[in-house]
């Protein structure tokens, strides 16, 4: 089944999250290295695997679309 074209307001707008999801996660890293308090590092940590399970959200959705547009070819 082939993919369904995506509008490139919405590719431009999910190319944005995805990077800004990835500086968040570099920064949230470093807080949670330069955290004092283990009750911090672990809520950051919590924050993190959110943070990282959503930018794989981004990751597979562009995978699908190529392997898509791959077997549509």
């Amino acid at each position: 089944m082939p993919a369904q074209p995506i509008a490139p307001h919405i590719r431009e707008a999910a190319i944005i999250h995805a990077r800004l999801l990835d500086r968040l996660i570099a920064e949230t890293e470093v807080e949670a290295e330069r955290a004092d308090c283990r009750f911090v590092q672990e809520s950051l940590r919590e924050w993190l695997a959110v943070l990282r399970a959503e930018r794989r959200v981004y990751g597979l959705a562009a995978t699908l679309l190529v392997a898509n547009i791959e077997n549509a070819a």
